[in-house]
């Protein structure tokens, strides 16, 4: 029996200047060339077949499509190897373009995934329309352009979508399209001055929000990582607001997006804006779990690894600021998340104190008509003046590491906030804009002195003395000996045994106690010619390991576990 061939197809040669390959113009104008063997007729795709045999041997055209789909350009992904290309075709009278992976018009099953997107291809045409796509290629010159998935500094440049005319920006996805379309310019700089920057100014919280949106940008250059920015406090007092206003800088209030999504959403939002901030609106709405965990992994500034049925997912990346709101501190869901506490910025209270409907209004008014158009000459301006204004974040940095009095924690808050004043002084050269960035030094000192969150071994050992304060019955005291012990007071001296901390603190214990150690919380001691915080303690006939925490610490964060004092 004779093998019947694969495919209806005429075996013609193809030349690239074949007379035989039909031209058919595309809505644009530009005129394409049909492979030899296929044809248009009344806008529908035909093949041409043989039919009959011997001298009534002829050549028919055979329908197709209803429709003549074109590849129209081809992009390159310039960072990774990965070619896409352009499909286009006409249906319901509009014009349709969509952007696929090259693999889509090879593969069957990829195909035929288009006619969700009005392509009329099947399980009988498929096959046909993959040849007519691969000799399309063939014999036209398709024009080739750059491509990326996302923004920000990509391969050397920056990415924006005003800005960056010689690359496309292609979305992976329907969210992050529609963020896409949220950059846009409207109004005046000076406009934006007058009517958004200048009513923030006299609240300085909300100042530091605003400045923090101009700030995401630079952290590349300035070779920080990740972090957050976090306003908290009652409900409906203007801290959606606050967002909305650093929004302005790149473009609408569709930038913001609530707290409401999986950790997956938010790892592609933070991966797709890059540089740009990521703004979530209302914490609350999150779910916890969901919540902790991408605290935690956007300050490592890449998604969680994930399995696929081949191997292993890509992994997204991102290395910008999370501008966060909600009535609960994220500092209080991260405070079992690892250094996740160190990486996050806890700004509390009223972003507008005292700050009546009318201002409201007028700022609304102002950011509706005045967007998009500062963000868009700050990056202009940075681009061509970085190399010269890059070392005075360094005078900036060492201005905060001052305050930060050698405390880890805050040193690495520190050099973010900096960087946020250094985009001050920048908006302040850029656009003789109005700042007094003196509030901002003021708070700094506020907010380091409101939250001891920021300071993980205290805010650790904070929690080991309430749960002692709380379990008296754990404490040896003087001659008094319990059972469940977890510490002993005695010469004025609380002494914390080894075994409860490490089940109090967990995977954290050998990092916090060496930082008591380093910072003198704990009392130091020799042992075998090294500096340990541990030490041997007789108490009641009894020998323990114990380490001894400075009165002087217990008293200042108010505890007191001398019996007579509460007699």
């Amino acid at each position: 029996m004779k093998r019947q061939p694969t495919s209806n197809i005429i075996a013609l040669s193809e030349k690239k200047k074949s007379p035989s390959s039909q031209l058919y113009t595309h809505a644009s104008g530009k005129e394409f060339k049909l492979p030899s063997g296929f044809e248009v007729q009344n806008n529908n795709l035909y093949i041409l077949v043989e039919k009959g045999s011997g001298e009534n041997k002829e050549i028919v055209p055979k329908y197709l499509c209803r429709q003549v789909p074109l590849i129209t350009k081809s992009f390159s992904n310039i960072e990774r190897s990965q070619l896409y290309y352009e499909l286009s075709w006409k249906a319901d009278g509009r014009l349709h373009e969509e952007v696929v992976t090259a693999g889509f018009v090879s593969t069957r099953k990829d195909i035929i995934s288009l006619s969700d997107y009005s392509l009329a291809v099947n399980d009988v045409n498929a096959r046909d329309l993959i040849n007519f796509f691969d000799r399309l290629l063939m014999i036209n010159d398709i024009p080739r352009e750059k491509m990326v998935e996302r923004l920000g500094h990509i391969e050397g440049g920056f990415i924006h979508p005003l800005y960056s005319k010689e690359v496309q920006i292609l979305p992976a996805d329907g969210g992050e399209k529609q963020m896409l379309e949220a950059f846009e310019s409207s109004g005046t700089i000076e406009g934006w001055i007058n009517g958004v920057l200048k009513p923030v100014e006299a609240h300085p919280k909300a100042l530091l929000i605003l400045l923090a949106s101009f700030a995401s940008v630079l952290l590349k250059d300035l070779n920080l990582g990740p972090f957050v920015i976090d306003l908290s406090g009652a409900t409906s007092k203007g801290k959606t607001t606050v967002l909305k206003t650093a929004a302005t800088v790149w473009g609408t209030d569709h930038l913001v997006s609530e707290w409401n999504g999986t950790a997956v959403s938010f790892e592609r939002k933070a991966a797709f804006l890059n540089s740009f901030p990521l703004m979530l609106d209302d914490s609350m709405k999150a779910d916890e779990k969901q919540l902790q965990r991408f605290v935690y992994n956007f300050s490592g500034g890449r998604s969680k690894g994930r399995g696929s049925v081949t191997g292993s997912q890509r992994e997204f990346t991102w290395n910008n600021l999370m501008l966060s709101t909600g009535e609960v501190p994220l500092t209080e869901y991260a405070e079992r998340a690892g250094g996740a506490a160190a990486r996050i910025l806890p700004v509390k209270g009223l972003p507008f104190k005292d700050a009546d409907y009318e201002f409201f209004d007028e700022l609304y008014e102002a950011m509706e008509h005045n967007h998009g158009e500062i963000g868009l000459e700050f990056i202009k301006q940075w681009e061509e003046r970085k190399h010269e204004l890059l070392p005075k974040y360094k005078e900036y940095n060492s201005m905060f590491q001052k305050k930060a009095r050698g405390n880890e924690v805050v040193s690495r808050i520190a050099r973010h906030y900096a960087a946020i004043y250094f985009a001050g002084t920048l908006v302040m050269d850029f656009f003789d804009a109005p700042i007094d960035l003196g509030w901002l030094e003021v708070m700094f000192n506020e907010i380091m002195d409101e939250n001891k969150a920021v300071d993980k071994p205290m805010q650790m050992l904070e929690a080991v003395l309430t749960d002692l304060d709380s379990s008296r019955e754990s404490i040896a005291i003087d001659n008094r000996v319990f059972h469940d012990l977890k510490a002993i007071y005695k010469d004025q001296t609380l002494y914390l045994l080894p075994s409860y901390l490490k089940e109090f603190l967990k995977t954290e214990q050998s990092s916090i106690r060496s930082e008591w150690l380093r910072r003198e919380i704990s009392i130091s001691g020799l042992e075998k010619g090294k500096k340990t915080d541990s030490r041997t303690l007789r108490h009641k006939g009894s020998v323990h390991r114990v380490v001894a925490i400075h009165p002087h610490v217990v008293e200042e964060l108010g505890f007191d576990f001398n019996v007579n004092n509460h007699v």
